[in-house]
């Protein structure tokens, strides 16, 4: 696994960038694009980087 590059805890366990909770991913993706919440998305938002452990 590469050394984390950013700051970002991840505590998504099946995620292929997850190294002991760090992200290493080189760059993150935040979404989805839209919103369809008037009060805020954060209930919305995902992470698009995720890619799922072989």
């Amino acid at each position: 696994m590469e050394e984390a590059r950013n700051c970002i805890c991840c505590n998504v366990q099946n995620c292929a960038y997850n190294d002991d909770c760090r992200c290493t991913a080189k760059k993150v993706d935040v979404g989805p694009q839209y919103c369809a919440c008037t009060a805020g998305c954060s209930d919305e938002t995902v992470c698009a980087t995720f890619r799922p452990k072989a």
